[in-house]
């Protein structure tokens, strides 16, 4: 059994035998997760029968052309996108997309980094014209509209969609329509997003990938727990991160089930536990900053399983599937709950008709 069967199979063990309401046993699921992605990473990189993360993406990169040069429209004429490419998972993210010969437009808040992405892009792959910055605040429903209504206008389809950015455990605030940060940009924002994306992502003839990127964080709450997004005094940096995790997943599963039918696949993936700027919340100590270095993922390998969902062969047809380290294992029980999955449609539905009417 490879290291990564190995690692996912301990997991759900993990999850399956402590996971739940009961405090003192979540609290023993949050401990083993944490460990077991320590364990995994430190091990991985130990383990020189494991291919280097960097070689698995070229493969991919070389399966995806192969392919596209069997199917109906060539990557070369397709689109894709992802939000907050402008560093760590979603820089490699588009990177390899970009190499495929997706024409990859990085959605990004800050158009000047984004900006300086695309030059570091173009000197790292000698691909000019390739990358493409359009600017997306996911903390504001007005930017994801703008947004939205600007990628229509260029009447094309959409072939891949990875919803990438996000917040981890930052100190409490609010979005610009007034949403609890971390539940607002990293569910709310990539909800509306999807959604307003939805027909163009249809249109593609090859039939459209949307990727969510979630998390193991997922499984370290029992539910959704809706006073933790709405009122100031339940905020927990880490349970909270939790539950936009949690929704991520949830969602993805929803729109898989809604989407059925369609040349439109649903996949959502954890990345592990990565050593980018995603952190920047949980503390800024050098001796921190080397730690986690040392101890977790690089940022090719956090990527990998957003690549291989994005675009690998072997996903092809696959949905409503949840990914981790590139083999697929179960999702929480409540993101497989078509019950849970209504109710959180139904109340993200309403935060975004309330907060887009009153403006």
């Amino acid at each position: 059994m490879g290291l990564a069967k190995v690692a996912n199979s301990v997991q759900g063990s993990i999850i399956n035998n402590s996971m739940g309401t009961n405090k003192v046993l979540q609290s023993l699921c949050n401990v083993g997760i944490l460990a077991s992605e320590v364990g995994y990473a430190l091990a991985s990189k130990l383990d020189r029968s494991v291919p280097a993360p960097t070689s698995r993406i070229d493969r991919i990169v070389m399966e995806s052309r192969q392919q596209s040069e069997k199917n109906e429209v060539p990557n070369e004429k397709k689109t894709a996108i992802v939000t907050g490419a402008n560093c760590g998972i979603g820089f490699e993210t588009a990177k390899a997309l970009g190499r495929a010969g997706f024409h990859t437009i990085l959605a990004c808040r800050n158009a000047e980094q984004a900006k300086e992405a695309v030059e570091r892009l173009e000197r790292q792959t000698g691909l000019e014209n390739r990358f493409e910055v359009m600017v997306l605040d996911l903390a504001s429903l007005e930017s994801v509209s703008a947004f939205v209504e600007q990628f229509k206008a260029r009447d094309c389809s959409l072939d891949v969609l990875v919803n990438n950015a996000g917040l981890m455990m930052s100190p409490y605030g609010k979005t610009k329509d007034g949403i609890e940060l971390q539940f607002g940009t990293n569910h709310v924002g990539h909800f509306a997003l999807t959604t307003g994306l939805l027909d163009s992502l249809k249109r593609a003839e090859d039939g459209a990938r949307v990727v969510v990127v979630s998390s193991m964080a997922a499984f370290m709450t029992p539910e959704i727990n809706y006073e933790c997004v709405e009122l100031e005094s339940k905020y927990n940096k880490t349970n909270n991160y939790a539950i936009s995790k949690l929704a991520n997943m949830t969602f993805a599963k929803a729109l898989a089930r809604k989407l059925e039918g369609s040349q439109v696949t649903v996949n959502v993936i954890h990345p592990g536990s990565v050593a980018t700027n995603l952190t920047r919340h949980v503390g800024t100590s050098s001796i921190q900053h080397a730690a986690e270095n040392a101890m977790l993922l690089d940022v090719n390998a956090g990527a990998l399983t957003t690549i291989y969902a994005a675009m690998s062969p072997e996903v092809e047809g696959e949905s409503g599937l949840f990914y981790s380290r590139c083999l697929s294992m179960s999702m929480h029980p409540k993101a497989l709950d078509q019950a849970e999955q209504d109710s959180l449609w139904a109340y993200t539905e309403k935060i975004i008709a309330e907060k887009t009417k009153s403006k």
